[in-house]
Parts: structure tokens; sequence; C-alpha cells
């Protein structure tokens, strides 16, 4: 059995709603010990008016409600907010400093129905995005939200793009950048912003002029195969009946770059917008004919509302 006590409305004592098991005991009764927005505004109104009849002249109350409210908020939380002996009377040290919190409590309060409506600019956002962005386009799009909103918290985080678009739908994004999947995800809106041809990458020197002779006669690297793009270049590898000699398998298109500058195989990577030119050791030649392709773009939720700075990071990655 749940045990607590209930202040006696009839004189000062304390009595016992259920027998308390510990000797001597008095603690507040459950429902005695939240403290409600009206009261936090009524406790905000006398602090500024300095008196209760002016508090409730301007919050629409008689002088014994207020009256009434404060002394209820001082037997919920067991102390003093007003010094009473004094006329009028004057808040204590924890009543200013409840007053203090209440005026940030009723402002987060108020702003409740503007935030879920989206016509208030979020404090902060979380942003998914796959490594090939990060070392694209992505950091253009950054810059221009944060010039945007310079109050702005950014956090972001990088992963493949089936993790990032569950973590959307789990609620841990805002937002997530990455490789179109096949079949729509329920849930979730899709915002084009661009279509990344595919190439191979191969030595500058390296012996064959179409991309078959490059796949067939060296050692490839693959394009990480847990990722949407990698198990793309699978399929079209397979499709197309060209067997590579597999001898490592990156997930960092610069690393793969660095790989292949050096003479240890060929590849098949996304040419990335935004993406800076690959070194001069390298040459590329477009995989498939017609050019295989993937589309990059950002998942956002579906919740029939207005987001206006995700609207302006979106923007951006579509304009850059």
């Amino acid at each position: 059995m749940e045990y607590y006590c209930v202040p006696a409305r009839s004189h000062g004592n304390v009595m016992l709603d259920r027998p308390c098991p510990i000797a001597n005991h008095v603690c507040p009764s459950r429902s005695d010990r939240e403290v409600n927005i009206k009261q936090l505004k009524t406790l905000l109104a006398v602090v500024e008016m300095r008196s209760f009849a002016a508090a409730g002249d301007k919050i629409g109350l008689s002088h014994s409600a207020v009256s009434l409210q404060i002394k209820a908020m001082e037997d919920e939380l067991g102390v003093l907010l007003f010094d009473r002996i004094k006329r009028p009377p004057v808040p204590t040290a924890r009543g200013r400093a409840l007053a203090d919190h209440a005026r940030k409590t009723l402002v987060l309060f108020d702003a409740s129905a503007a935030v879920a409506k989206g016509e208030l600019v979020r404090s902060n956002i979380t942003i998914g995005a796959v490594p090939t962005v990060l070392a694209s386009f992505l950091p253009a799009s950054l810059k221009r939200l944060q010039t945007q909103f310079p109050e702005l918290q950014i956090d972001v985080c990088s992963g493949g793009s089936a993790t990032l678009t569950a973590d959307l739908v789990d609620g841990g994004l805002d937002i997530a950048v990455c490789t179109r999947p096949v079949n729509p995800v329920p849930g979730l809106d899709w915002h084009p912003v661009a279509t990344e041809p595919f190439a191979v990458v191969a030595p500058v020197d390296a012996e064959g002029d179409s991309y078959q002779a490059l796949l067939r006669n060296h050692p490839f690297i693959w394009f990480n195969r847990k990722s949407w793009a990698g198990r793309k270049i699978e399929e079209q590898l397979t499709q197309q009946k060209i067997v590579v000699n597999a001898t490592m398998e990156i997930d960092s298109l610069e690393a793969i770059s660095n790989l292949v500058g050096e003479g240890l195989g060929v590849s098949i990577v996304p040419v990335c917008k935004g993406q800076r030119l690959f070194s001069e050791q390298v040459r590329t030649v477009p995989f498939g004919s017609p050019v295989f392709s993937r589309e990059v773009g950002a998942f956002t939720n579906t919740d029939g509302r207005s987001d206006l700075v995700i609207d302006v990071f979106v923007e951006a990655l579509q304009t850059l």
C-alpha cells in the first residue's frame, strides 16, 4: 500500500490521509505536489505588480482568489513564497526564485502552439548525411544555414543511407541526406538534390580504353557494398556479366582515389555534386551505357507542417 499525507484545510496542522509507516513523518499528498500553469501566472503577476489586488486586476481574479492560489502553492510546495508581515506582502527569496523560473516556463509554454505549427524557428537541428555528401556539397549548405540562423545549434552525424533513414523515422534526426532507395519510405518526403553519375576510376597509365576492359583486367576495389550505392554497383556488374578481381572494400571516396592513384587497382564510384576533381594520377571513364547514376537528396518527415529551418536547408542543398 502507498502512504501519503495531506494538509488539513481547517488548521495549520497536518492530518494523515492514510497511516504513514514512518514515525512523525509528514509528506505532501500526490495531488498536492503539482504546481500548475495558472498558479505560476498568478505568482508572476503578484511579483510583477507588487500587490495581490493589482495582480488580480491584471489576470481577472479577485483579491481573495489570488490569495488562495498563492496559499495553495505554499501548501503544496511546503515553502513560504511571500512575507505577509509586511504590507503589502513581499516575495521571499524562494518566491523570487520561483517567479524567475515561472517567467521562463511561461515563455516556453506560450510558444508551444507556435512550435507545433512551425511558426517559431527551432533552436537546433540534427542532420544525418552519408560520407560522400559530407565530403562534397554538404559543407556549403551548412554554411548558408549557419549564416541565416547564427544562433542555431547544428549537429551533424554520418552513416549509411539505410541507417540514417531509420534514425529519421525513429525521431533521432530532423533530416537525412542520402541516396534515394528503390522503394518509397512510408512517412517520409523525398527532396531531390542531384543526379550523380558513376565512373570507373583507374590509374592514369592503366591499360584499357573501355570501362569493361579496365574492370576485367585490373584488381578491383569495392565501394562499400553495405551502402545502397555499393549494392547497386554490385547489381550492375552482375547484370552486365562483368567479373571483377576484388582485392579491397572501402567506404571512403578519398581513400579509394588515393589507392587508385598509387596503382593498386580500379574502382567504381559516384561523381558527387560539388566534389573536387580527382588527382592527376587518376583518370575516369563513365560506367555503363547509358551511364549508370544515382539520385541523392534529402528525406524529411511527412507531418503536414512547415519548418522554416528545414525549408531553408533543403533549398540550400538544391541550389548550391
